[in-house]
């Protein structure tokens, strides 16, 4: 399968210089931690051999536009690499909905879903702000957020499914010998 990601120079350098890359998990910000080891435990259940470490993030649709902000910090030298991966080893999500999990929300469908959940977890959390929440509400946030993975549900929905689907990926490892192109750009 056909993926893209988008790093800074000095990752590429690095790969070319030990061929196969694991994703540093200092670059993850602290709060955004609960969420990446979510996701990493997502990927232990969903890729076969999957060896435990973090994501590193491509895009499977669509294919990134390098005219465009927000790749990489601006002026940062960058590199786009398309890559040839087996798609066992991906996890492919809904960008927007990933924002509901980094946010620690509850990962609705529809209007009624989301105001129905929200007003019965106000009424039973004393502090809504507070996580993680008590059960069975910590339970039930974490499993609204698998649906990130149900590109089809999301799709077909009432609040995810209007405008253009950005389809995000995750995989274990960066090999060398997966890359196909390499594209460099400085970011805006």
């Amino acid at each position: 399968m056909r993926i893209w990601t988008i790093q800074p120079v000095e990752v590429l350098a690095r790969l070319e210089a030990e061929q196969v890359l694991y994703a540093d998990p200092a670059h993850i910000w602290p709060e955004f931690r609960g969420a990446y080891d979510w996701l990493a435990g997502q990927m232990q259940r969903r890729i076969p051999g999957y060896g435990g470490g973090y994501p590193w993030w491509g895009w499977y649709n669509p294919k990134p536009d390098l005219r465009g902000s927000g790749h990489l910090p601006r002026g940062t030298r960058g590199v786009r690499l398309e890559l040839e991966l087996d798609p066992a080893q991906l996890l492919l999500s809904d960008f927007d909905a990933w924002h509901i999990v980094l946010n620690q929300g509850y990962l609705a469908l529809t209007e009624a879903e989301d105001e129905a959940w929200d007003a019965r977890f106000r009424a039973a959390v004393p502090d809504s702000r507070a996580w993680p929440p008590s059960e069975p509400w910590h339970s039930e946030i974490l499993a609204s957020w698998e649906r990130i993975f149900d590109l089809e549900a999301l799709a077909a929905s009432e609040y995810w499914g209007a405008g253009a689907r950005y389809v995000q990926t995750t995989f274990e490892t960066l090999r060398l010998a997966d890359v196909r192109e390499r594209i460099f750009f400085v970011a805006r």
